[in-house]
């Protein structure tokens, strides 16, 4: 990782919904948020970090909402601002009776209006995700208001032209000690 102006001010995004896939697909263990958000921030003054996520309703099969609370909580208690919105379900039902479901749970206009918002408050802009839909976003916002946009996302699944317009770009597994193992059970502990 490259070295950082210290007196720079830096805003970090994280779109939850791309991080978790992401880390879902490519990356074993658990992650540690507060490890994220320090190599994103990488010594310079953090102006805001705002952690965006859509949370679906909990019902009786899921159990209860305590660990989205959890989550949440830790996240506030790492330095995040954490923004919310529930998990849009539509239905719709074709002439002959079949049904389809589709799920609507994204922040990428929200982030966009954030970023809008805070450009002229900071130096730097630290994007957690691999989603292309910021392009034109990062693109005018760093001709027109001179910000530095720097990406963090799992490398594989980054969309090209993301990597091509941000000033730089670090993969989840460059980071040091980003990922925790998971609790290992003590069935699988036991050697012999």
């Amino acid at each position: 990782m490259e070295r950082k102006d210290t007196s720079e001010s830096v805003a970090v995004f994280v779109d939850g919904a791309n991080l978790y896939h992401s880390i879902k697909s490519y990356h074993k263990g658990v992650l540690d948020y507060n490890q994220l958000l320090s190599a994103a921030v990488a010594g310079r003054r953090l102006l805001r970090a705002t952690f965006y996520i859509v949370e679906k309703e909990a019902d009786e099969t899921q159990g209860s909402p305590q660990g989205a609370r959890s989550f949440v909580y830790n996240l506030n208690k790492f330095g995040y601002k954490v923004r919310s919105k529930p998990l849009i379900v539509h239905e719709t039902v074709s002439p002959e009776g079949e049904r389809t479901v589709s799920h609507k749970g994204d922040w990428d206009i929200g982030i966009i209006v954030d970023m809008m918002r805070l450009a002229d408050h900071a130096d730097t802009y630290v994007l957690v995700s691999g989603d292309g839909d910021y392009v034109e976003a990062i693109e005018y916002l760093q001709s027109e208001k001179g910000i530095r946009v720097e990406a963090i996302s799992a490398g594989q699944c980054t969309s090209q032209a993301l990597l091509d317009v941000c000033d730089s770009h670090t993969d989840l597994a460059d980071i040091p000690d980003l990922f925790r193992q998971k609790a290992v059970s003590a069935q699988q502990s036991v050697v012999g």
